[in-house]
């Protein structure tokens, strides 16, 4: 068994493994204490460091928890809206009434002492939509005044009918909207928090509104119908000054000037914070680190300056950070459903943890180095102690990547593994992903045919790890059947995309098509799965999607729909295309972060591995580094090269270095490598060579020296040198019997002598 072991050195956290096949009682993780360092807390105080007569500095924060004087407030308890203006719209079809929720609905849950809140309702039937207002009294709006308010309701309606809250203080002849529902990007049913700034009605009388009016699909704005909203809480409060406030690392403050007077300019000082300083009259700030931090703002008007410095005003709580990988490629293999990692090619890992960080471990290793560990702790060779790594996997199959984030709070780490091969079926489906049975109402096969405006599908695959073809694609159909002409020779296509802001963006190329017809018997005789036949191999470097489109209007005589995974939250991979905009499926059918799933499209693809390789006597191939070194003499350099999908061109960048040989027709291949004589006067020089496979590309470096070895003198290789022991000027040893034209390096007992041949 094994187990996962921490410890501390150095103040750093670093991993190993304990293997025991029997753990006993006293066979404990090695494991130290951790005690985040306390920092050193101080009284909050003011401290004012001149006396101007104009203008006085002093400042606050907004949404503070404290520091909030209410000036107006409307709770909808007093079971009458004698207060309120309303329009019911055409027909009087909007309703406002006062009704407690219950259920889900209720808002006891943020005021237990709700007895009421305002229903607002619209007509049920799409010919008798319209736009319906509630407004406010007078409201008299302070310096720096925000106004807050809960409005519950289900984004799924926003498509229907729409709420908007706005201010105006000349009786709407203009207005500005405080908030809409179609700004909530989670989706389902929910009481939201509705925060605004009322800074632009300073010293004004205001009226809200709230507006019951079109939803999204509503192209000629006529009105709402079908949606309703329940609104409770609203307020509207000004800032008075605080003594200190408690945040978080990394959680932002929002500072509010409340200078007495009239201040042109402001100059503030946060050390410690981002940013540390700042010429805003209402900055925002965060803080990285635990801590108490001073904050001081000086103001001027003309001639006359003031300055405040509020010492220990910010008092923040450490938090330890959330570590994530960020990994080579995100898309797996389908079998293991492990992330998918290219063999031998050097890939990048790097740190995506959250809480920030200072310090962080990492430790990567193969299940074969694993399993042949022979001491009590095992402790990997790949052990890393930088942000980023870089590495190569010299084993296929599965490798273990544990990663640690650490700061002074604490440390959390991410422990996983990937799947190392050079080709294979990929998919976004993750390890306990089965396969979702479509839900199907009236208007929808998720996902497939429906009445939603949803003409395409799309699923995301990321950038690979090393470049790689895609050679070809099969996609799990779930229903196909129509009963009509026209549907049953739809043709629904499969298309290449690049990305674009993690959206479907240029279509590459289409793939293939099948009808209806065809797609139905695909059920029939191989369970759903459609091979997408390519025309060509696709070189791929970067994020794709593939675009699923031409599926029929849903209807009562035809079905059309293909598998994803079960609805999750988190690892989104799919996304549709809904009155004519990408967007992902997250949040849409599900409450987000709910609703994330995958698709049920697997692509074919193999990994461009090209590097400089050392091949030992059992056909194992390692890494090996990209440079070689040769003399002043002209003479032909060997260097072992591995490319799976093998070279097709190499080229110098110099006139003096070419490359001689033609490409083998094995993966491991030597490349000879000429060069001419270094000038005289010349003590150094370089070339570089490019080698391609047609998707990716590697590099040599050829150093040329003005030195001689005088221990090795040049011996013409006259006769045959099988069964002596024979190097490369690198060092290699290489196979005597079958040697091409350059030069070696004999070695005969205890003598070693170089050999042109």
């Amino acid at each position: 068994m094994v187990y996962t072991a921490f410890a501390t050195d150095d103040n750093k956290v670093l991993v190993g493994k304990i293997q025991t096949a029997n753990p006993a009682k006293d066979s404990k993780a090695l494991r130290l204490e951790y005690r985040p360092a306390p920092f050193p807390s101080s009284m909050p105080r003011t401290i004012r460091r001149a006396d101007a007569k104009g203008v006085k500095a002093d400042f606050s924060v907004k949404n503070a928890a404290t520091g909030q004087e209410t000036v107006w407030a409307e709770n909808f308890d007093n079971g009458t809206l004698a207060d309120w203006t309303q329009d019911n719209g055409e027909g009087n079809n909007v309703t406002f009434t006062l009704k407690q929720p219950s259920g889900d609905k209720a808002f006891t849950g943020i005021d237990p002492d709700d007895k009421a809140s305002l229903h607002i309702d619209g007509p049920y039937n799409i010919v008798r939509r319209t736009i319906g207002t509630i407004t406010s009294k007078d409201i008299d709006v302070p310096a720096n005044a925000q106004f807050h308010g809960y409005v519950y309701f289900d984004t799924m309606w926003n498509e229907y009918a729409t709420l908007t809250i706005s201010a105006s203080a000349d009786g709407f002849a203009t207005q500005t909207d405080l908030w809409k529902s179609t700004s909530v990007a989670d989706k389902g049913s929910a009481w939201r928090k509705v925060d605004a700034d009322l800074t632009e009605f300073a010293g004004k009388t205001v009226k809200l509104r709230l507006t019951y009016g079109p939803g999204t699909d509503d192209g000629f704005n006529v009105g709402g119908y079908l949606g309703d909203f329940y609104v409770d809480g609203l307020t509207v409060s000004s800032m008075t000054t605080i003594d200190q406030i408690a945040v978080k690392t990394g959680e932002e403050i929002q500072f509010a000037d409340l200078t007495a007077g009239t201040p042109e300019s402001w100059e503030w000082t946060f050390p410690g914070g981002t940013p540390e300083t700042s010429t805003d009259q209402n900055p925002t700030v965060y803080y990285t680190k635990p801590g108490n931090y001073d904050v001081t703002l000086k103001v001027k008007a003309g001639d006359e300056e003031d300055e405040v410095t509020k010492t220990a005003f910010v008092s923040v709580e450490g938090q330890e950070p959330t570590a994530q990988v960020g990994w080579p490629a995100e898309f797996r293999d389908l079998t293991t459903r492990m992330r998918m990692m290219a063999p031998l090619a050097t890939v990048h890992y790097t740190d995506r943890s959250t809480g920030f960080p200072d310090q962080y471990s990492w430790a990567i290793y193969s299940e074969y180095e694993l399993k042949n560990n022979t001491d009590p702790i095992f402790t990997p060779k790949g052990i890393f102690t930088t942000k980023d790594v870089d590495f190569s996997h010299e084993k296929m199959n599965k490798w273990y990547v544990t990663h640690i984030a650490q700061n002074e709070t604490g440390y959390t780490f991410q422990d996983d593994s990937v799947q190392v091969q050079f080709d294979g079926y990929i998919t976004n489906f993750e390890p306990k992903d089965g396969y979702q049975t479509n839900f199907t109402d009236g208007n929808l096969t998720l996902p497939g045919a429906n009445k939603l405006g949803i003409t395409a599908w799309a699923e995301k695959f990321s950038k690979p790890s090393t470049p790689m073809l895609l050679t070809g694609m099969y996609v799990n159909f779930t229903k196909a059947s129509a009963e009509e002409l026209t549907d049953q020779i739809a043709n629904v296509s499969f298309s290449l995309y690049t990305s674009k802001d993690g959206l479907p963006d240029q279509k590459i190329d289409l793939l293939d098509t099948w009808t209806m017809t065809e797609l139905n018997y695909a059920l029939t005789t191989n369970d759903g799965v459609v091979e997408v036949q390519l025309s060509k191999d696709y070189v791929i470097n970067d994020e794709f999607f593939v675009v699923i489109d031409g599926i029929p209007e849903k209807n009562d005589a035809m079905e059309c729909a293909f598998a994803m995974a079960p609805m999750r939250d988190h690892g989104n991979t799919a996304y549709m295309l809904k009155n004519g905009e990408w967007r992902p499926l997250t949040g849409y059918f599900q409450a987000a972060p709910g609703g994330q799933t995958s698709l049920a499209v697997f692509p074919v693809v193999k990994h461009s591995v090209m590097v400089s390789a050392k091949v030992s006597d059992k056909g194992e191939v390692t890494v090996d580094n990209d440079t070689v070194f040769v003399d002043k003499e002209a003479g032909v350099a060997t260097k072992t090269i591995f490319s799976k999908l093998g070279w097709k061109t190499a080229t110098s960048d110099e006139q003096w270095c070419k490359v001689v040989s033609e490409p083998g027709e094995y993966t491991a291949d030597d490349l000879q490598i000429e060069y001419s004589a270094l000038p005289v006067g010349i003590d150094k020089r370089d070339a570089t060579i490019t080698i391609t496979d047609g998707v990716g590309e590697m590099k040599i470096v050829l150093v040329q020296e003005n030195k001689v070895v005088s221990a090795i003198n040049d011996v013409s290789a006259g006769a045959a040198l099988q069964g002596k022991e024979v190097y490369d000027l690198n060092g290699m040893r290489i196979d005597s019997s079958v040697l091409p034209k350059g030069i070696y390096i004999v070695r005969d007992g205890k003598t070693m002598r170089k050999v042109v041949r």
